[in-house]
This record gives C-alpha cells, structure tokens and sequence, in this order.
C-alpha cells in the first residue's frame, strides 16, 4: 500500500478533553518523545507519531505502547476475508526464529538454506505434473503478486524473439486474462507496457473466463494468457484445457500468424496447492480439467502462494517454468557476489529467507497426505456451511450461493451424510463460499442493503468483505456478494458459531425494518428512501464519508 506524508486519515476526530485531565500516567506523561517537548505536548502540534523521536523510549515502554494499538486490528483468524495462511505450529516457530536473521540473496553464506529452495523446485515440479522430457526451473518470490510479474515478462520476452525473427513490429504486445483476475496480473501489463485485455465475465461462465471469448480477444500480437486456477471472487477454476482448444481454431484460421502457440502462464495462487492435493484425477475428468499442469503443452509457467494453502508466514510465492526454454538467458543475471556466481530472476534481492524454510518443514511434517487432509477439512466444513445456508429453517430463502464447490456432479440434493462420505462426488474449487441475499429476500425487503451484514457481522468480530462481482457482460457485476475463506484453522465449532450470529443479524435486520415504517408518518417512495438510508448509514465507515464518492469498494486485492 503506498501512504502519502502526513497524518493519519484514520484518527481525525478528537475529544476536547477538561483542563489539566491527562490520559496518560505521570511517568508516560514525563517521557521526551520528540526534543524538548513531552510526548503530550508533542500530540499538540501533531507530530508525535510521524516523526522519528530524538530521544527513544525504553523498550518496554514502546513495547506496550505498540501491543495496545496493535489491539485495534481485527483477529487474523476471524479475518475471512483473506486467503493467507493465519496459523503457524509452535515448532514450526522456533524454527522460524532461529533462522529470522538470514537473507535469501546471500547463497554463499547460507548455502543449506538455498538447498531447500531447491528442494521445494523440484517437489512443486513434481505435484504440478512437469514430467521426465522436462527439467523445470523456477524460484521463490515475495508472493504471487511477484510471481506474475516474472511470469509475464518471460512471455513477453518470448513473443517478442518470435515477432522479430519474424521481422515484424514489437510495439503493440498484449495479454488476455478475465475480468475476475486479481489486480497483480493487470498490474503486469500496465508495469511493462502489455496492453490489458480483459475478458468480461458471466454467470453463464460461473464469473470465470469464457474460452469462447478468446475468438473476440486473440490476435498474432497475443503474448499469452493468464488462466487462474481459482479465482478469488468466487473459488471457480477456469479451464486450461477449453482455453487451449479454443486458442488451437484461433491459430487454425490465421496460418500467417508469426506468434503460434500462445502459452499459458497458470496463476494457482491458491488453486497451484489445493487443485493437486484435494481432488482426484477421476473428479478433474469430470470437471473437463484433467490437464491443468505442466503435462498440458500451452502451459509454459504456473506460481502460487506459499503463505496462503502452501500455509506458510506471509511473504512467500513461488513461480516455475516447465523448461529452461521458456525462460531466455536475457533475463537471467548472473552476479559474482559474496564470494560466488548467482543467476536469478527476480524484483527483489535482499528478503527473509525463513519462509522458504517454513515451506519446505511443511511438505516434511505434512506430506501429500496432511496436506489433502488439511484441505478436505477445509472444503467439507465449506460445504456444510452452505447446507446450512440453503436448508436452515431460520435462514430459508435468505441467501443464494454464487460458489459451487458445494454443487455434486450429477446435480442431486445435497446432505450431511454425502458431504462428509463422498466428497468425490462435488465440483472442484477453492474453498471458500461466495453467497448474496436471495432474489426473494430482497423483493421482501428492499431497502435492506446487503453490505449491512458485512458491519453487523463485524461487531462480533467476523470481518467478511462485500464486494460486486466482476465486470459481466450479462450485468452480473451489479451484484454484491459476501465472501467467506475457508482457511485450514475454520472448525465446524467456529463455522457453526458464525452462522449464529448470521441468524441473529438477520433477525435483528428484519424485526428493524418491519417495526420502523409503523413509527414513520412518512408515505410512499420518500418513506422507502429514508429507511433505505438510515439503515446503510449504519454500514458506511467514516473513510468512505470523507472521499466523495467515487471509490467503489472491493476485495481484488485481498489475498
């Protein structure tokens, strides 16, 4: 996030408070904060917080202060709004601390840690299906975000040797990827000079990328497409293989093409850990997406985030290419430094290396085994949330689901018992369970605005985001849905305790607004307006009040 110079945009309203009342302790009220003044004097003029102090304070001191303003951010566990992992193991954190000092880009003082990084290549080669005739290569990144910007750019490269081999201009290269894509990938072509083109969605497609859109989209100029293997408006995987089928009659048609077979770059940010562990290759035939690795010939590179179902601290990604080939020596560095040559291919250079330790006790503690565990439990407390949802007597015809992990294959009604038994039997996705207030709902009670339910629910400490869904061409992006990620550490006991308070706000929602009309004297549409207003009065932050207007709010970058 960038933040401009200043003040606090948060904190601008104060409390005049009487003569000589002091809120902190005569010993705080003493310490030199900034030079000369103490800290209360140094809050009148404003700079107290923003600017660094000549004398420090004792480390307790600061250490308290920090932990109780710390205090006001939401509970990382509640935090449902967000795909990154939140739970780490108390050995998993002594091993953290040991090694919190070192620096990944020094590989000649910390030779063994970047044997694991290795290590974890070759296991992430292997789950994402890079057979024998290949020998991948890949590295580790700060994140997804990072991780497709290398990706891009590999494919740009390539498009770009082709097109002038060919002796044709590179001044207009572009790419394809939906309207549902995480704000990182649009951020890649505006970063390097890719032309954007996003596909608009449709609840026929599931909000994910139509293939058949590709034939309005794809020309010779086409540096590649990014499909994302679980979107994060709604879990839905986009399918590699209808996208490469499509791309095969679009090249069909143009033999004069200099750029054919128009790779794949494949964003598994959270779908590159939960597609290969949680669901069997029988269930992918099914899905019409047995082939969504590097065993399909358009995939040329896939990433993911190691600090989201890799359930690694924050600051991790990855990103792999099937083959030396697709990554040209141009963008490789190789550095004599700190004692040995390096090649790399990076944004970054200096960063923790303990996240790549993390990965790798990972895949030793869980195996493919813990890890499909992890998932499955995730994915079966997902899909009983939606049973209850759908079927609870006190939330009847209250909502719709927009997700469809809780969908079977062959479209029967959905129980406890083939829930927890069959699991084989539901379509693939990401856990998480995206829903709306239903149809009927709203032509009962219009006026209720469904961001409400996102800040009542916020009062118990849930934080669960509303957001429209993504540019349609059917008009689906004037729907808003609420969002909820089902991470590892989301027990039954814990799903169970936010469909209460669900049901409470809903009560409290409809008993509030079929007792306020009787006490309004107003008729008609004014009537409707001002019910419509006092109730989103209440779901607007004060930030939102303060911008004008023009910012419409959302969760593409929430991951």
């Amino acid at each position: 996030m960038l933040h401009k110079e200043g003040h606090s945009k948060r904190h601008v309203k104060h409390i005049e408070l009487p003569a000589g009342y002091n809120l902190l302790s005569d010993e705080m009220q003493k310490l030199k904060v900034t030079g000369g003044a103490s800290m209360a004097g140094s809050q009148e003029d404003g700079s107290g917080s923003f600017s660094i102090p000549k004398e420090g304070l004792p480390e307790s001191v600061a250490f308290n202060l920090l932990q109780n303003e710390l205090t006001l951010d939401g509970n990382p566990h509640l935090n449902l709004a967000s795909f990154v992992n939140t739970t780490t193991t108390e050995t998993a954190q002594r091993l953290i601390a040991a090694n919190i000092n070192k620096n990944l880009a020094d590989n000649d003082e910390y030779p063994q840690m970047i044997e694991l990084s290795q290590r974890c290549i070759s296991m992430l080669a292997r789950l994402w299906k890079c057979g024998p005739e290949h020998t991948a290569l890949g590295c580790p990144t700060t994140g997804s975000s990072e991780a497709i910007m290398l990706g891009g750019l590999a494919m740009k490269r390539q498009w770009e040797k082709k097109m002038r081999e060919a002796g044709k201009s590179t001044a207009k290269p572009n790419i394809i990827m939906s309207s549902a894509a995480q704000v990182a990938l649009e951020k890649f072509a505006r970063y390097f000079d890719v032309e954007c083109r996003l596909v608009p969605v449709s609840s026929k497609s599931h909000h994910r990328l139509d293939p058949l859109e590709l034939w309005n989209f794809a020309d010779e100029n086409t540096i590649g497409v990014f499909v994302i293997l679980g979107t994060t408006y709604t879990g839905h995987l986009e399918n590699v293989e209808e996208v490469s089928d499509v791309l095969d009659q679009i090249e069909n048609q143009h033999p004069d093409w200099s750029n054919k077979n128009i790779p794949i770059h494949v964003d598994g940010a959270s779908g590159g850990f939960v597609v290969p562990f949680a669901f069997t290759e029988e269930q992918m035939r099914r899905f019409k997406l047995a082939r969504w690795g590097f065993d399909h010939p358009r995939v040329v590179s896939i990433n993911t985030s190691g600090h989201k179902f890799g359930l690694t601290t924050p600051g991790l990604g990855w990103v792999l290419w099937k083959d030396d080939n697709y990554l040209l020596p141009e963008l490789r560095f190789k550095l004599k430094y700190l004692g040995s040559i390096e090649e790399t291919f990076n944004l970054n250079f200096s960063r923790p290396g303990f996240q790549v330790i993390h990965q790798y006790y990972n895949f030793l503690t869980l195996g493919k085994k813990g890890y499909r565990d992890e998932f499955n439990g995730a994915l079966v407390v997902a899909r009983l949330f939606c049973l209850e949802l759908l079927q609870n007597v006190q939330l009847k015809d209250m909502f719709e689901v927009v997700s469809s992990i809780h969908e079977r294959f062959d479209g029967g009604r959905i129980t406890l018992d083939t829930i927890v038994r069959e699991p084989e039997a539901f379509k693939p996705g990401v856990p998480l369970v995206a829903f709306k207030l239903s149809k009927k709902f709203q032509e009962r009670y219009p006026e209720i605005p469904q961001a409400l339910l996102s800040s009542l629910l916020r009062a118990n400490g849930w934080i669960i985001p509303n957001y429209p869904l993504p540019a349609s061409s059917d008009g689906s992006d004037k729907w808003e849905v609420l969002r909820i990620v089902f991470r590892s550490e989301m027990s039954v006991d814990l799903a169970n305790l936010l469909l209460n308070h669900l049901q409470q706000v809903m009560h409290r929602l409809t008993r509030c607004y079929e007792a306020l009309p009787a006490q309004l004297q107003e008729k008609g549409r004014a009537r409707e307006d001002m019910v419509r207003n006092m109730l989103l009065t209440l779901a607007t932050h004060d930030e939102d009040e303060e911008t004008g207007g023009e910012h419409k709010k959302n969760y593409r970058g929430t991951c």
